[in-house]
């Protein structure tokens, strides 16, 4: 069944469209290492990687090879231990903990193959948890809520909570909860992992309309190399390293 997505209802809007495009992101020669007592385990070794503003790229490669520390570092959840990442032009090394913590909630959204949604909230709760952290009065927040389900097809399953919703709908309140604070930069880990090949396919839809709609850039952990052929470039991982 196809997703029942309003790809173009209010994307004149600031809360349905981001103002500036998607984020421009550079890895230089980053690294990440994992270090304890007895050993040392190199997670990310010397990636380089452009994502223009606006791609929508996905990255493979088997279990280990570093693709969800990647999405780390690209979220900035997750510092590099070496090497830099710049986003539209501005080395992330300048700013401090509160400025990053104001860039991952205004500018990067993340989805999650496990949802991690709240089952005490309903949908348009679980939404509305990024919003939180801004100064948007409880309307604002709520009508910007009602938006993002609208535009993943969920808008009369607004008031279910996850319990009520099956593998596909819960993933969609996902990304509703990602997009809701328009976002120029949306990182989705395994999106369609838990879900079979109709609900998958939902999902991959909603990602390339928001990414044509919307011009967010977009990267997409998987493992299913018909999905990443969809995306405009495949980047391959192995053992932490980039591979051509």
């Amino acid at each position: 069944m196809k997703a029942n997505v309003d790809a173009t209802a209010g994307v004149n809007t600031a809360a349905e469209k981001p103002g500036n495009g998607g984020l421009a992101v550079r890895l230089d020669a980053v690294e990440k290492i994992y270090k304890s007592e007895k050993m040392e385990t190199v997670a990310l070794s010397k990636v380089n990687l452009e994502i223009a503003r606006g791609e929508f790229l996905s990255v493979m490669g088997p279990s280990g090879s570093g693709k969800s520390t990647l999405l780390n570092v690209l979220g900035l959840l997750d510092p590099p231990s070496a090497g830099q990442v710049v986003l539209d032009g501005n080395p992330v090394a300048e700013y401090g903990d509160r400025q990053l913590a104001k860039l991952r909630n205004r500018e990067i959204g993340f989805i999650f193959q496990s949802f991690h949604l709240i089952n005490d909230l309903n949908a348009l709760d679980n939404v509305q948890i990024p919003l939180l952290y801004r100064s948007i009065p409880n309307g604002t927040r709520r009508a910007m809520a009602e938006i993002a389900l609208r535009r993943v097809g969920l808008a009369s399953r607004q008031h279910h909570f996850p319990t009520q919703l099956s593998g596909g709908q819960q993933q969609r309140v996902a990304i509703a909860r990602a997009i809701v604070g328009t976002p120029r930069l949306l990182l989705a880990d395994e999106p369609t992992g838990n879900l079979d090949s109709k609900m998958g396919e939902d999902i991959m839809q909603i990602l390339e309309e928001y990414n044509t709609v919307a011009g967010v850039t977009v990267v997409m952990v998987t493992h299913d190399q018909r999905l990443a052929e969809r995306t405009g470039r495949i980047v391959r991982l192995f053992d932490g390293r980039q591979v051509h």
